[in-house]
């Protein structure tokens, strides 16, 4: 220290920087004296604040230069006490192998600063984190230029030599980078234990050496300077076998499907035995024999480990593993009594009906789960969604394989939706709120809650292909009772639930006529609007009107009922239209006894609550490219290249880079566009088209395409281009119309030789114009491979213009499961169904009916089944096609599956069944989920009713790989 305080020094700048002393500065003078020279007042008072504004701002220019220093060289607030002169130099001492220019790179600390005792902490905690250290001690030293800290350290012994024995499978370089031990590396005796236990798990996981061992020679010990690793390979053991003893009731096939361990693929690919993986077997496998009422199962296991029979010179280091697991089934529980706890709102009877459990069956937890569910949906369309369903089995005693099961219930209370939010997440959502508002099924703020509705709207909003479907990240609805207290002055007017537009117009009496938000041009737009959530607030109560009216909004939007006079204000609506706590059933002698007397107003308070809904949803890639390539024996190969977007928005173009650049762009209002290209050998086509499911925020859809189609058939050639425009609703999730009106170009080309007439007629250009109605009621399980329900759609076409004639098409299909294991899966699904067609005696050529391939009538060639004149297939003007196919699992993970079919129908000019055709055969269906979710086909049939001018193909398939 050189004893030279800051103030001092502080006193010294100042000096030197013009001001010794403030007072110096500012003049002598008497103020009592000045008061009494200056008689007029405004004149003293005027001289009175110059002389005080002159001496603040002479202390403040003297003062300036001197809080500039203190502020340089002031201590730090977390200053070494006793220590603020700035240091010398920073120093490091002991290091004898590691260079100081190292180990200076992880010292923050700077010489010409005060020493910080935090930053000086911080140092020691990164040399230490080098692991070159043993020991890391700060110290101060008084030097003849000032105050020095030194940094003294101990080094850490050095690796001078490591060595990998005995390894042959694995490289010494992958070894290397799994224990990260080199010549001069800090000697670390721990590290290099715990580098043999990695290098050890390695070879046993991740290798599959599962005998091996990792020794630690040299490095255990403190005074070692060598790393050396003995390692003992052993031979890889890759799992060729397993198998089952004593399961009676479940088929190996089914087992096996649970099992972690997995077998290898001709003892070469996979399979690498890994014993940590037997216990989870095990225990997966009592877990299914419980689901199945096995609750007594015991499973043990043996292992037993082989030479290859018969050596493979690169795999002559192989050993084969044996697993087999061995089971005592025991007794499967059956159901004795099911009883009922807590139930008032539904009768014993009511619950019963419709149970997968009965009375005297076996145990089954899928079943009984379904009935749990379906009992909380019971309560849940009475908007009690929080009703509490608990199944449990009771087991007797000195009785085995019998048990009871045990429904306790809490009904809870109905519950009316308050608030509905939506939040989409993402790194940059774009899409617009209006797309979730208008999928919302029954969700509305001053509903009753239904967890029908919720869960239709979760599948709803997932299958629209603009958000996540998985468990993670997929719709998600988190519901939140409202506390009383949030009701006290509780506000209920229904806002419009879009956030990107207002309440369509109000036409005369006050019901609007529009759409249920403004046109684009008036819309506010998500993405820039602050968001606002889609809520019903209770008024307070006018004069001279009953309290529990309900009062909505000119912008209201509740499943199309929102009312406003022509003055835009708020139009009360008696009668039925009650809603919001309490909400009774207006009218009832029951509830009314209003001493005003007003036979509407309530007496008593019902016993609902509110609940506010937040749905979750994440942003899915939405925009894809793909290619296909596909051969099938009806349109030979074809290769096919898509741009999609499911999130399209037209009416949103770019307005600068940035739009593109983050992806917004023609996006984010659930739109659909898509532009395809299929170029084939005999069929090729393309396409462009634009879809909206709610067109102007309405329940209407709108779509629109124009295409380009070629196909050389084997009497002509067909070239067909125009387009498409179609309107279509969806009255409920089952039940859709549409309306379209289809433009075509069509030029039939180079026909067969001799033509007949009606061919003739058609060659050259033909222009087509027709409307097309249809009506469709779906209730399948799945769109892809259904087991349940059926689809019917039934249309009726009539074109106008160069060709005038009627059309109308019938065509259902219903599907049944007939056998299913009891855990769901293996199905055998029969399905049968039909086509209908008729068309009138205009229609041209290339219009009418054909029959036969692998789609319509197998065991026939494409077209082949028919009317024919001259050689040439010309269609017919009545189709009936009918089918029954028969399929089932031919593996437990349902990968193949075998078919069973019979088709028959006829193509002829009249209404009838004459020329009557069946066939017969059977197939494979083969899923291999890397090429797409379409499964490959493969059918053989035999005709076993035909007509002589038919034409036979046993052979039909179909291979597909979309990416």
């Amino acid at each position: 220290m050189d004893g030279v305080s800051h103030a001092a020094r502080r006193r010294g700048s100042a000096s030197r920087n013009g001001c010794a002393c403030p007072a110096a500065r500012v003049p002598q003078t008497d103020p009592a004296a000045d008061l009494r020279r200056r008689t007029p007042e405004a004149g003293r008072a005027e001289r009175l604040a110059r002389l005080v504004l002159g001496a603040l701002a002479v202390l403040l220019l003297c003062a300036a230069p001197a809080i500039v220093t203190l502020a340089q060289e002031g201590p730090a607030e977390d200053a070494v006490p006793g220590m603020d002169e700035p240091l010398a130099d920073v120093r490091v001492e002991g290091n004898d192998t590691i260079l100081t220019s190292a180990i200076a790179r992880h010292i923050k600390t700077r010489p010409g600063r005060p020493p910080s005792e935090r930053q000086i902490r911080e140092d020691v905690r990164q040399l230490y984190a080098t692991r070159w250290f043993l020991s890391v001690e700060p110290r101060y030293r008084r030097a003849p230029n000032g105050l020095v800290l030194i940094f003294k350290v101990i080094e850490r012994p050095v690796v001078e030599h490591v060595e990998y024995i005995g390894n042959k499978a694995v490289k010494t370089k992958v070894l290397e980078a799994k224990t990260g031990i080199r010549r001069g590396s800090p000697f670390d005796v721990s590290a290099n234990r715990e580098a043999a236990r990695k290098l050890e798990e390695f070879y046993r996981k991740d290798k599959g050496h599962a005998f091996a061992t990792v020794t630690l020679a040299k490095g255990g010990a403190q005074l070692d300077r060598e790393v050396i690793f003995e390692i003992s390979e052993g031979p890889k053991v890759v799992v060729t076998k397993t198998k089952f003893a004593g399961n009676e009731d479940i088929s190996a096939g089914v087992l096996n499907m649970r099992l972690q361990t997995k077998k290898a693929i001709l003892t070469v690919l996979g399979g690498a035995y890994e014993p940590e993986t037997i216990p989870n077997d095990i225990a997966a496998l009592k877990q299914y024999y419980h689901m199945l009422g096995y609750f007594d199962v015991k499973i043990e296991e043996n292992r037993s480990f082989h030479k290859p029979l018969i050596p493979i010179p690169f795999l002559k280091e192989r050993s084969h593993a044996h697993i087999e697991y061995v089971i005592d089934e025991g007794l499967r529980y059956q159901v004795e009594n099911i009883v009922f706890e807590g139930n008032q709102i539904f009768s014993e009877e009511d619950l019963r009906a419709g149970m997968k459990m009965a009375e005297g069956q076996p145990f089954n937890a899928r079943f009984l789960n379904q009935d749990v569910d379906r009992i909380k949906d019971k309560y849940g369309t009475l908007g009690r969604l929080f009703a509490q369903v608990e199944a449990r089995p009771v087991f007797r005693e000195n009785q085995p394989g019998v048990t009871d099961l045990e429904f306790v219930i809490n009904e809870d209370k109905p519950y009316r939706f308050r608030r509905i939010d939506v939040q989409i997440v993402g790194d940059n959502p774009h899409t617009k709120r209006t797309v979730v508002y208008n999928n919302m099924i029954g969700m509305r703020p001053g509903h009753a809650a239904n967890s029908r509705d919720i869960d239709r709207t979760k599948r709803r909003l997932g299958g629209l292909q603009v958000f996540e479907r998985d468990l993670q990240n997929g719709p998600r609805v988190e519901l939140r009772r409202v506390p009383d207290s949030e009701l006290a002055g509780y506000q209920e007017v229904t806002r419009g639930q879009n956030d990107d537009g207002e309440a369509g117009p109000a036409g005369a009496g006050g019901v609007p006529t529009g759409p249920r938000t403004a046109p684009p041009s008036q819309q506010r737009s998500a993405l820039y609007e602050p968001h606002r959530p889609y809520e019903w607030v209770k008024p307070a109560p006018l004069p001279n009107e009953p309290r529990f009216f309900h009062t909505l909004s000119a912008d209201a939007v509740l499943d199309g009922d929102a009312y406003a006079g022509s003055d835009g204000e708020p139009t009360l609506i008696r009668a039925q239209n009650y809603g919001g706590p309490p909400f009774v059933a207006p009218g009832s002698p029951l509830y009314d006894v209003s001493p005003q007397g007003d036979p509407l107003a309530p007496a008593v308070r019902m016993d609902e609550g509110l609940l506010d809904a937040t749905i979750y949803l994440t942003e899915a890639r939405t925009g894809r490219l793909m290619f296909g390539v596909g051969v099938n024996s009806d349109a030979g190969v074809v290769g096919q290249i898509v741009l999609s977007e499911t999130n399209f928005d037209l009416f949103r173009p770019p307005t600068s880079w940035q739009d593109v650049w983050e992806g917004t762009a023609w996006r984010g209002a659930g739109q659909r566009f898509r532009l395809e290209a299929v170029p084939g050998s005999v069929v090729s086509r393309y396409l462009v088209s634009w879809s909206d499911p709610y067109f102007l925020n309405t329940d209407y859809s709108l779509s629109t395409s124009g295409f380009y189609f070629n196909r050389f058939y084997e009497d002509w050639d067909e070239r067909r281009g125009g387009g498409r425009v179609s309107v279509g609703r969806q009255w409920s999730p089952v039940f859709s119309t549409s309306a379209s009106l289809r433009l075509e170009e069509v030029r039939i080309t180079d026909p067969d030789v001799p033509t007949p007439q009606i061919l003739v007629d058609a060659l050259g250009s033909n222009f087509l114009s027709t409307v097309r109605l249809s009506a469709i009621h779906d209730t399948r399980d799945s769109a892809f491979l259904p087991g349940e329900g059926h689809i019917i759609e039934l249309a009726y076409e009539q074109a106008f213009g160069d060709f005038d004639y009627p059309r109308a098409e019938l065509d259902a299909r219903q599907y049944f499961t007939l056998y299913s294991r009891p855990d769901g899966g293996g199905r055998h699904i029969l399905t049968v169904g039909g086509q209908v067609g008729w068309t009138g005696n205009d229609t041209p050529i290339f219009e009418r009916f054909f029959a036969g391939g692998f789609q319509t009538f197998r065991g026939f060639d494409f077209r082949g089944v028919g009317p024919v004149q001259s050689g040439v297939r010309i269609g017919g003007e009545w189709m009936f096609l009918g089918t029954a196919e028969y399929m089932f699992p031919l593996m437990a993970n349902e990968m193949i599956q075998g078919v069973v079919f019979s088709d028959f129908g006829t193509v002829q000019e009249d209404v009838g069944l004459d020329e009557f055709r069946v066939s017969v055969g059977g197939g494979l269906r083969v899923t291999v989920p890397a090429m797409g979710p379409a499964p490959l086909a493969f059918d053989w049939a035999v005709p076993i009713v035909r007509e002589d001018s038919d034409d036979r193909r046993m052979f039909t398939f179909f291979v597909g790989f979309n990416r």
